[in-house]
């Protein structure tokens, strides 16, 4: 018996209609599975209840199979993948095939989500006639570091822009038009935003939601995250989002000041940085290239450069050479 993208239950010549959920929700991991429960309970407690969440590991070798089952949640299911792919391309395309929802959404293993994401963004994309909408997303790194994903005075998607996969919403048939993210080892670019400029280039409408829906703390930034396994800043976090309602106000206050403090300071060589690479990006998009793609050839001089940097920071490629991969 299987299920078909429709949403109808096929097996012995019986069709039987089902209903099948709003949104879809892809989580591609491996190996983190103290995290991983975070983002998931953040999904729980969402305001929005229409969604179905698909886990797709990378091969995994931890227990994170048991963790998901521990939830005991129907809307829940995870599906491993038999080869590792080393980053989040292959999972995601996985997830998005045993999807069923008319949207599409992503959520990081290492993210989470406040309340009210999955509802602003299904009522943001429904009232505005967008192909994927994207809300903000507060990064925090390893020193506590804030920084803010996603804002742009134009209102929309912009090549220079970087913004995460758990800030986006997007139509089923958009997934389908732009097609299956790209394998790190084929591009310059990072899979998510390669994904996007795809989507821009192909002249799909992105449109910002303003209003602060995730929280960020990628193991990019956290040294040899995949090694340590260390859960502390996530569980922190989980649970001010939980307790404090003032929580989305607080945070925007610091950053509103880190960035006033910011805008005191000597300003020249800034602006000129700004101005070069205000520059470059024009000439890269007049040749049909992402800013950040240049920029990686640049610094890394291969495809892929910038997802074995990040491999090497979190200690995936030591673990990667133990096991052989």
């Amino acid at each position: 018996m299987r299920l078909d993208p429709t949403g109808a239950i096929l097996g012995g010549g019986l069709k039987i209609l089902v209903s099948r959920p709003v949104v879809s929700v892809i989580m591609a991991t491996y190996n983190r599975s103290q995290v991983m429960a975070c983002a998931i309970q953040s999904l729980e407690r969402s305001s929005f209840a229409d969604w179905e969440l698909i886990v797709v590991g990378d091969a995994c070798t931890d227990d994170t199979r048991e963790v998901v089952a521990s939830f005991a949640e129907p809307r829940i299911r995870f599906v491993d993948l038999e080869g590792n792919t080393g980053e989040q391309s292959g999972p995601n395309n996985e997830g998005f095939r045993h999807s069923r929802g008319s949207y599409v959404a992503y959520l990081n293993h290492d993210d989470l989500w406040l309340a009210d994401h999955l509802e602003t963004a299904v009522e943001g994309i429904e009232s505005s006639g967008a192909d994927l909408v994207f809300t903000l997303a507060l990064s925090m790194g390893a020193d506590g570091t804030r920084f803010l994903f996603g804002a742009t005075s134009s209102g929309r998607y912009e090549p220079h822009m970087s913004v995460p996969a758990s800030t986006w919403l997007m139509r089923r048939e958009t997934v389908e038009s732009v097609g299956p993210w790209r394998y790190f080892r084929e591009i310059y670019n990072v899979p998510s935003q390669d994904w996007l400029f795809r989507a821009w280039k192909a002249g799909k409408s992105m449109r910002l939601l303003p209003r602060l829906t995730v929280v960020a703390l990628p193991s990019g930034s956290r040294l040899r995250s995949y090694v340590q396994r260390e859960s502390l800043d996530h569980r922190v976090m989980a649970e001010r989002i939980l307790r404090e309602p003032d929580f989305r106000e607080l945070e925007l206050t610091q950053l509103a000041l880190r960035y006033a403090s910011r805008a005191e300071e000597p300003t020249f060589a800034r602006n000129a940085a700004r101005a070069t690479y205000g520059l470059l990006a024009k000439l890269c998009l007049a040749m049909g290239i992402h800013p950040r793609a240049a920029m990686n050839l640049v610094a890394h001089r291969r495809k892929g450069g910038a997802i074995d940097r990040k491999r090497r920071i979190r200690g995936l490629e030591d673990i990667a050479r133990k096991a052989g991969l």
